[in-house]
């Protein structure tokens, strides 16, 4: 008794743990656990914070700068002095101390408004990492949606070859009881039992994609490469959209086209930040300091003061070889290019949602074909098998059905599968494939 009681707790733990191994997959969760984890999007995220670090008041120059300094002295001289006077003032080993602080303020308020340029850029560096953002993760999905679709391609394909295995055994005891009759060679036999060992051989070789296909998904989401799922057993599509709206998304949304405008903001602060030079810098400057210096030798054997001191310093610059105005020329023809980028971008952003839309659709059409090709395909294997058993149809034909059967569904289940990349790059596209 003990020990079926044992026998059965072992049961359940093991098929507890099968279980958990063979957790259902979504591609929602999918989505969700590579937008969370994968290293890839985590290092644009730092970039992210980066930015939004670096965007500040003090990095543009818009603070003051204030310093602490201190210093304190002391030597110990022979001193020999002669006077005006006609003195003379020896003093072997005078000791003199020196004692000094300050608090020192420093404050740019104009320097050609370049500080409000740089500040400027920096928000847009700061915007233009939110954009790198968004296109990493739009980048990271598609992959996962690549890579998720194509495990359940290779489940199907697998279940098809199992499903064909079957057909193969089947035909196999029909040529053995037709051999055994005599009705037929023992040609029809060996054909089958080939066919046979060629399924078998498919199904394993598919079964090493599908590890393949795991690991890879596993990679992109960031956990153990040997965490075994599920994944859903369908492949569904159920977008319909129009070429017209998908330009205006993808004019306002695609993640490439808002890079390339912003880089061109970018662009023209760097133009403003050059032209300020050409005008003056005004400074402010102000410290607070204390000194205390005493000395055994000299007229002045101590001397103390503190207070406050300040001022207001101005600068331009005159001429330094004409070097800022081909800074100047250097970054406004850099702007120029960036533009030009831009253009060329938005028409290859055109192309691109046209190219992908069309793709869409008549992959939508071959789904369509492949679908009815692989039912008429079915039905004839199952009536050339019928034929076969009844000798109204040599072996021949009934491989080819069977071929033709195959064939039909690896088309159907690569179909699904490109359709699905056709989807997810149209709304990569046009900038809606992360919300």
């Amino acid at each position: 008794m003990k020990s079926k009681v044992s026998h059965i707790a072992a049961f359940i733990l093991l098929s507890a743990g099968i279980a958990k191994s063979q957790e259902l997959l979504t591609i929602d969760n999918a989505i969700k656990l590579g937008l969370e984890k994968n290293y890839s999007v985590l290092i644009v995220k730092n970039e992210q914070e980066i930015a939004k670090a670096q965007n500040n008041f003090g990095a543009a120059g818009m603070s003051p700068t204030v310093t602490l300094n201190g210093n304190i002295g002391s030597s110990n001289l022979n001193s020999h002095q002669e006077f005006n006077t006609g003195a003379v003032q020896d003093r072997p080993g005078a000791v003199s101390n020196n004692l000094g602080a300050s608090v020192n303020a420093s404050w740019i308020i104009f320097d050609g408004l370049r500080m409000f340029a740089v500040k400027k850029r920096l928000e847009l560096n700061e915007g233009l990492s939110a954009f790198e953002l968004k296109q990493q993760m739009e980048n990271t999905v598609y992959e996962i949606i690549s890579a998720y679709y194509n495990i359940s391609r290779i489940e199907g394909l697998i279940k098809a070859a199992k499903q064909n295995l079957a057909i193969y055994e089947e035909r196999k005891k029909i040529a053995n009881l037709k051999l055994q009759v005599g009705s037929d060679s023992k040609v029809d036999l060996l054909l089958s039992q080939t066919d046979e060992n060629r399924a078998k051989s498919t199904i394993i070789d598919l079964e090493i994609q599908l590890l393949t296909a795991k690991v890879n998904l596993n990679n992109l989401l960031s956990r153990p490469v040997d965490t075994d799922f599920k994944t859903s057993d369908s492949i569904q599509v159920n977008y319909n959209p129009a070429l017209e709206e998908l330009k205006k998304s993808a004019l306002a949304s695609n993640s490439s086209l808002l890079i390339n405008k912003q880089n061109e903001l970018i662009f023209s602060q760097s133009v403003k930040e050059a032209r300020s030079a050409n005008l003056p810098f005004v400074t402010l400057n102000g410290a607070y300091q204390f000194t205390r210096n005493t000395s055994q030798a000299g007229i002045v054997f101590l001397n103390r003061q503190n207070g406050l001191v300040g001022g207001i310093s101005v600068s331009w610059l005159i001429f330094n070889g004409n070097r800022n105005n081909r800074l100047v020329k250097e970054r406004s023809l850099q702007y120029l290019n960036q533009r030009y980028l831009t253009e060329q971008d938005q028409l290859k952003v055109d192309g691109d949602v046209f190219v992908s839309y069309k793709t869409f659709l008549m992959n939508k059409q071959i789904v369509e074909l492949e679908s009815q090709n692989m039912s008429d395909s079915k039905t004839l294997q199952e009536i050339s098998l019928e034929r076969y058993k009844i000798g109204k149809s040599n072996l021949l034909e009934t491989i080819e059905t069977q071929k033709n059967l195959e064939d039909a569904q690896t088309r159907y289940f690569n179909a699904l599968y490109n359709i699905k990349l056709a989807e997810a790059e149209l709304l990569r596209t046009n900038g809606t494939l992360v919300k």
